[in-house]
């Protein structure tokens, strides 16, 4: 009997599984609304589950539908962390209507935004506090001490890396000469923290035509060289004559809310790609530099 036993747990260790979990913690499978969300969870718990997105890399989360069964499949995993003050909301509420013991966690808990809801990831200011709530959030759920403090560890480092991001930004605006951007997109706005002039051509902006004026001034006196697409968001067809008849050079912004097959490859993360964002906007920020 003893032999068996001493077999049976061998065989345990070799395979890498384990009855003996610290935690029920352990081993989970953590769904998140949003790529974003999938690396700061997978920064923080990644060694201790399997962290994926809800959304297949490359599509466009937009105008992206579930069928009833992945839906299905879905509620049945361990835990869905989600963007609360977003409609991400609904889609938690179709995952606990078919699972009541799904674990959640509103990583958005306690944060505001002030123009459109992508600041929540785009700003490395409030992706910092997401990352805090997600901590707090996953820290609810663990019992095991020492796993806690894997946690709280991890969340250290990332809160560094979080912090030095924001402060790259900041120094760069500060030390540019042109401090002008024109973008098609309300979710650059949140670049005004920075001390950039944003101009808004979203015609949902209330100041659109404001904002159209204030572009075609800049247009005259030569003051652009570059016109700032957000992806998947669409590019007016009259703003695009303008920006042609200008011969304003297009660049992409990347939105975070997904990333590519390619990207994934190529190992990119939040880091990098924001990064990337920052390097796009400096072609703006630093043409007479």
């Amino acid at each position: 009997m003893k032999k068996i036993i001493v077999l049976l747990i061998l065989v345990l260790s070799l395979t890498g599984c384990s009855l003996f979990k610290s935690d029920s913690m352990e081993g989970i499978t953590i769904l998140t609304s949003n790529y974003a969300l999938e690396y700061v969870t997978n920064y923080l718990y990644g060694e201790n589950s399997v962290v994926t997105s809800i959304y297949p890399d490359g599509v466009d989360i937009s105008n992206y539908k579930f069928t009833d069964k992945q839906i299905r499949d879905f509620s049945h995993e361990d835990m869905f962390i989600y963007m609360g003050a977003t409609n991400d909301s609904n889609q938690a509420l179709k995952f606990l209507n078919k699972n009541k013991n799904l674990k959640i966690i509103d990583a958005s808990f306690g944060i505001q935004y002030k123009y459109k809801e992508d600041e929540l990831w785009l700003n490395p200011s409030n992706i910092l506090m997401v990352t805090q709530n997600i901590k707090d959030g996953l820290s609810e759920y663990i019992t095991s001490k020492s796993l806690k403090e894997e946690v709280n560890k991890r969340y250290e480092n990332i809160k560094v890396e979080l912090s030095n991001l924001d402060a790259t930004y900041k120094t760069t605006v500060q030390n540019a000469k042109d401090k002008v951007i024109a973008v098609n997109s309300d979710n650059l706005l949140y670049l005004e923290k920075y001390n950039i002039t944003v101009v808004s051509l979203d015609k949902n902006n209330p100041d659109f035509e404001k904002n159209l004026t204030l572009f075609k001034g800049y247009l005259e006196d030569e003051a652009l060289k570059y016109f700032y697409v957000y992806e998947n968001t669409e590019l007016d067809n009259s703003i695009k004559s303008l920006v042609d008849d200008n011969k304003l050079e297009i660049l992409n912004i990347k939105n975070l809310k997904n990333i590519t097959d390619e990207e994934r490859d190529l190992n990119a993360n939040y880091i990098s790609i924001s990064t990337a964002n920052l390097e796009e906007i400096k072609k703006e920020l630093y043409k007479n530099n």
